[in-house]
């Protein structure tokens, strides 16, 4: 069985150093990933989710596709069935036939920088 003590010295410490870069370029990424980019034309809204899993935004019944997509505040694809009586701020997008595509549930630092535009 191979350990570090078995391994010649320049390769033990050839594998350490590989490992030390690897962890810090995976926590690195991490928290660059902490930015998230909208797009421009993205509206701000409060989303309420029934529990039929029917999407009110600023209190109106909005239609949605097969295709709409709403994100969680960590950037992970939510369900209708995960999201039973949720009241967030959001920032979305519409079709060009005023149906919902994207929908973007927003953190609280997220919310203070895209205040509604009144």
């Amino acid at each position: 069985m191979l350990t570090m003590k078995s391994l010649p010295k320049p390769l033990a410490a050839v594998l350490l150093t590989m490992l030390l870069t690897i962890l810090t370029a995976v926590f690195s990424a991490s928290a660059i990933a902490d930015e998230r980019a909208f797009p421009a034309e993205a509206k701000r809204a409060v989303l309420t989710v029934t529990k039929l899993g029917d999407l009110l935004i600023d209190g109106k019944l909005r239609a949605t596709t097969p295709a709409t997509r709403v994100f969680n505040e960590d950037g992970f694809i939510l369900t209708s069935s995960s999201m039973d009586s949720v009241k967030a701020p959001i920032l979305y997008t519409e079709t060009e036939f005023g149906e919902i595509a994207r929908v973007w549930l927003l953190n609280a630092e997220e919310a203070i920088k895209y205040k509604v535009k009144k």
